[in-house]
């Protein structure tokens, strides 16, 4: 250090971030910018499609009447289970005050963040009146699942906003920079904030709370908005709240695990013990054994235990058009009981890249899970004669820009991401 006396080496490893680079040969390259340029590309593909939408309608899209959910509202719902270790860490590390997991709980306010302000901008441009998206906060519908589920996505949203704070103030820009000196009003602001994120940090454990109750609310609001549906066969399906509440926590947990491995491994060594990396990936493989477990007692109930025509039907006509139910065997059984039983022994397999490969599993049985649950009520739906059912096959596939949009949202989350992990510093309250 500058006054001669040695800098811990706790200290050292927590603000050096070793930047990932590609060996070519005797050179190394730093793919930070390119990958940097690549995203912009991203955003820039995204933003032709964003203008598209935004100037002639949802009619330039493969939404119709028959289906008027597509890639969109699939992508809004994985992005929201993705952060689902927001509320989860956010109860560990202030409500059961497990401090050891703090600094991995602010990577998970970050997913959580970034899940849902995803979210956010899909729906912008799924809703066929934009500019009405302000609508839900000032006309009430509270009888509307939908209604619910909006309003605790804008009010959690500025929870997770309260609980981004602190961590941005940690950037040194805050504690001391050139510009002070020559624009005070800079460094007022910057006191002003850091003011500000002290007292959010200290009313985390209040946050947690209503962060954990907004959470349980939508999640579960998610899976009832589907279950209510009594003439959609394959949707009608009463444990559908809580299984989206428990797929949430399996594959946002298992995407923290990862990207955390990836952040507190690669990045910063030492920032996090491993003991505690491996405690979240069992936490995760546990989630996904008990929601595998109740998955597959709901699939007995549905189909063995009793027989409903219309489910039949339904699920006969999604096989004939695609990989229905061998999804569900593979994708949302065979693997998730894999992949649940490995990371639940993590600490006696003590191998990050085996752990890591295991732990995408959960994040993909998540995102199949919702994609599934949205196209298939709506691919094959049932006539309203409830004596002689019949199963009319829509189809439905997204157009450019669809796929432009989501190229926007998912650049989003990649560059904002991105930037987070090289520029914050993710420290600990205790090492400060």
């Amino acid at each position: 250090s500058e006054d001669g006396k040695p800098i811990p080496r706790k200290l050292i490893m927590q603000t050096t971030i070793h930047r990932p680079k590609l060996q070519i040969g005797k050179h190394s390259v730093d793919i930070f910018p390119y990958w940097m340029g690549l995203l912009v590309a991203g955003l820039l593909f995204g933003l032709v499609g964003a203008f598209t939408v935004l100037r002639d309608g949802l009619q330039v899209t493969g939404l119709s009447n028959r289906v008027p959910w597509g890639l969109w509202i699939s992508i809004d719902l994985s992005s929201i289970a993705m952060g689902g270790s927001a509320f989860v860490f956010g109860v560990i590390v202030y409500l059961l005050r497990l401090k050891r997991f703090e600094t991995i709980g602010k990577l998970a306010v970050l997913l959580g963040f970034l899940g849902y302000s995803t979210a956010g901008m899909v729906l912008l441009f799924d809703l066929g009146q934009p500019l009405r998206f302000w609508h839900p906060v000032v006309f009430w519908q509270p009888h509307s699942l939908l209604w619910e589920v909006t309003m605790c996505v804008v009010l959690y949203l500025t929870v997770l906003v309260a609980e981004m704070a602190p961590i941005v103030v940690e950037h040194p820009f805050f504690a001391d920079h050139p510009l002070y000196k020559k624009f005070p009003i800079i460094k007022k602001a910057a006191s002003a904030a850091k003011t500000i994120a002290h007292w959010l940090h200290k009313a985390g454990p209040a946050l947690a709370i209503i962060g954990l109750t907004l959470s349980l609310l939508h999640q579960a609001s998610l899976g009832a908005t589907y279950s209510v549906i009594s003439g959609r066969g394959v949707w009608f399906n009463q444990s559908a709240p809580v299984q989206f509440v428990l797929s949430a926590m399996s594959g946002g947990t298992a995407l923290l695990f990862f990207l955390g491995v990836i952040v507190f491994r690669v990045m910063r060594p030492g920032t996090v013990e491993d003991s505690a990396l491996y405690d979240v990936a069992r936490l995760s493989g546990g989630v996904t054994l008990l929601l595998t477990y109740l998955r597959l007692w709901d699939w007995a109930v549905t189909n063995y235990y009793s027989f409903d025509r219309n489910i039949s039907l339904q699920t006969e006509a999604l096989n004939a058009v695609a990989p229905y139910s061998l999804s569900f065997w593979i994708g949302q059984a065979l693997l998730p009981i894999i992949a649940g039983s490995v990371l639940l022994a993590a600490k006696s397999i003590r191998n990050f890249r085996y752990l890591m490969a295991f732990a995408v599993i959960p994040i993909f049985a998540a995102i199949l899970m919702r994609w599934n649950y949205n196209f298939s009520g709506l691919i094959a739906t049932p006539t309203y004669a409830p004596f002689t059912p019949t199963i009319i096959v829509n189809s439905y596939a997204p157009t450019w820009v669809e796929f432009s949009v989501a190229a926007l949202v998912i650049s989003y989350w990649l560059l904002m991401f991105s930037l987070a992990i090289r520029y914050l510093p993710f420290k600990a309250e205790n090492e400060r």
